[in-house]
């Protein structure tokens, strides 16, 4: 039998592709089998400290700024292009090195390739604004590219995440550092190459594989970085804020979440159970904004808690290439994190489990766990109130809609919402008092989202991605102020 040895995924900075970086070589393992997909070098000083120059000379200097902005946005568009060119390769890709389903990886994709036309639209649309000051005065604000923005990538949405924040970035004539997760960096270099195609300028997108102690933190200190958007968990989230204050730079924090559903008595279970469990389940539960909290009415508690059981103990755990309904967590660390949880809940409530976790075969190795709900665990209890990142839906019921807002409202975190009722007055009520950045109305996450803002109350983190308002993060306002005065 012939072994091959894994693909190595370099470091870019500018024009240099380093294959080996100052601090060693990582492994990407496929979480469905264990099995090594790729190694990657792995940034020190060296490395940031030449993506920073690349990154600095090319907002300071390249043609990117000085390029018209219509014709910024078609390379923009030509990059969403390339990237469903390339949907099938790339969903393969995302679905050995993350683990999620095949259909999840498909629209991740999709996705991606929306945010680039959508901000390739929006590149020459960035206007300012006039301001009257009355006779002999012309005052106008315009709107400057913040500089090189830091981009620290997560795990679960690695490809989908570099385009949510690089897109508006180079819309708005920004340069770009990279920084992947080290458990997910497969995907990050088919971007870079698909930006080169697309004939961006050299250096404006740079790629800093590495750890987060290491490539991550070298980074965030860096005095040539101007600007930080960070999507992660509350701690790290926490630590890159410290480092960007050694610096006083600005971020954009998008961080964790412990979303409710509230699912009135009146709502269309029929409708609603299916958008529930997808809210919960979706990459087995490994989503910000995951809807892991489910406030019932309590005069139909134990239908919903039924039904939800049948559907979870008849859920398909596979390798997300067969397109299970669960693919397995990240990695074998996470598998441990999500499983202590289980251990809470039997102390906290009651743990009702769903499908068999792989026993046989290349995918008894595998990173998997069972989906589970929690009953009888109230909304001060652990299992309520932190992160979990895995598939565990905590099930709460609720007398009447001033008690649902307020066990909705009472929570470290406020990312997202869900509310199911066929009462229209009922859910724009609840919507109004909800503390969250987004609220879903007989739905939990709507298709290729891109054209709305995203972002958190709280915990949750701050600033806002996605839609017109994430240009903001990258964008400064330049006030230009005239005194004309009639001579005499």
């Amino acid at each position: 039998m012939t072994h091959h040895s894994p693909p190595l995924i370099p470091i870019v900075c500018g024009n240099k592709i380093i294959t080996e970086g100052s601090d060693g070589v990582g492994r990407s393992i496929d979480p469905a089998t264990g099995e090594v997909i790729a190694e990657f070098a792995r940034a020190g000083q060296e490395e940031v400290d030449l993506a920073v120059r690349a990154a600095r000379t090319a907002f300071d200097e390249g043609p990117w700024r000085r390029m018209r902005p219509f014709e910024r946005g078609r390379i923009l568009r030509r990059i969403g292009d390339l990237i469903l060119e390339r949907r099938e390769e790339i969903a393969r890709k995302e679905c050995a090195d993350s683990g999620k389903p095949l259909r999840d990886a498909y629209w991740e994709v999709d996705c991606s390739a929306r945010f680039f036309e959508f901000y390739g639209g929006a590149a020459d649309k960035l206007q300012g604004n006039s301001i009257p000051l009355g006779p002999d005065w012309s005052d106008w604000t315009v709107k400057d590219a913040v500089g090189v923005s830091l981009h620290i990538i997560p795990w679960n949405y690695p490809f989908q995440l570099i385009a949510r924040g690089v897109a508006p970035a180079l819309a708005a004539g920004c340069s770009v550092i990279i920084k992947p997760s080290a458990e997910t960096p497969v995907t990050a270099y088919e971007f870079m190459k698909i930006c080169q195609e697309a004939g961006l300028p050299e250096g404006l997108v740079n790629l800093v594989n590495g750890r987060g102690s290491v490539a991550g933190d070298l980074l965030a200190r860096h005095r040539g970085v101007d600007q930080i958007t960070f999507t992660g968990s509350v701690p790290t989230g926490e630590r890159v804020m410290v480092a960007a204050a050694s610096h006083a730079v600005p971020c954009n924090m998008e961080l964790g979440g412990k979303s409710p559903q509230i699912l009135f008595a009146d709502a269309d279970l029929d409708r609603a159970l299916p958008i529930i469990a997808g809210g919960v389940f979706t990459h087995c539960g490994q989503v910000c904004n995951a809807g892991t909290r489910l406030l019932v009415e309590r005069s139909i508690h134990d239908t919903v808690v039924e039904k939800l059981h049948e559907r979870i103990k008849s859920m398909r755990l596979g390798a997300g290439i067969d397109d299970p309904d669960l693919g397995p967590l990240v990695s074998k660390a996470h598998k441990s994190d999500v499983e202590a949880f289980f251990q809470i809940a039997r102390k906290e409530g009651e743990l009702l489990l769903g499908a068999e976790t792989p026993r046989e075969g290349p995918l008894a190795n595998g990173a998997f766990v069972r989906p589970a709900l929690v009953v009888g665990a109230d909304n001060n209890t652990r299992i309520a109130r932190e992160e979990i990142f895995g598939p565990v839906l905590t099930i709460i019921p609720f007398d009447g809609a001033e008690e649902a807002a307020r066990i909705a409202n009472d929570s470290p975190f406020g990312l997202v919402a869900g509310v199911h009722t066929r009462n229209i007055d009922a859910a724009l009520s609840m919507a109004e008092r909800l503390r969250v950045g987004q609220v879903w109305i007989n739905a939990f996450s709507v298709g290729l989202d891109v054209e709305f803002p995203f972002g958190g109350y709280k915990l949750s983190g701050f600033g806002r991605e996605k839609g017109l308002e994430a240009l903001s993060a990258y964008q400064q306002v330049k006030n230009i102020c005239i005194h004309h005065p009639v001579p005499r």
